[in-house]
């Protein structure tokens, strides 16, 4: 596999992680979100920044940080061997 396809696979691993977040706090499907993605991983934070518009379009998110969310309880994942805190809140 090549860096390049790693990357998607992992932007597309993001992808399916928030959308099961979105169905467990019970966004409709229109709600915009925000979400927050933490990391160690330089490999997945790439990734996410180079995926950035294309995670934003799947999971109808208005903003993507790199910081945890105020308020918010982190579902803390594992993506391809790297550690994920994903915050997904319902814009206000």
């Amino acid at each position: 596999l090549t860096p390049e396809l790693i990357a998607e696979g992992l932007a597309r691993d993001v992808v399916r992680i928030v959308q099961d977040q979105r169905k467990d706090i019970n966004c409709q499907y229109t709600d915009r979100i925000e979400i927050g993605l933490v990391t160690d991983s330089a490999e997945l934070s790439g990734a996410i920044e180079k995926y950035r518009e294309f995670i934003a379009q799947e999971t109808l998110a208005n903003k993507i940080v790199n910081q945890a969310l105020a308020d918010v309880e982190p579902v803390r994942v594992t993506v391809l061997g790297f550690e994920l805190a994903v915050y997904v809140q319902v814009m206000k």
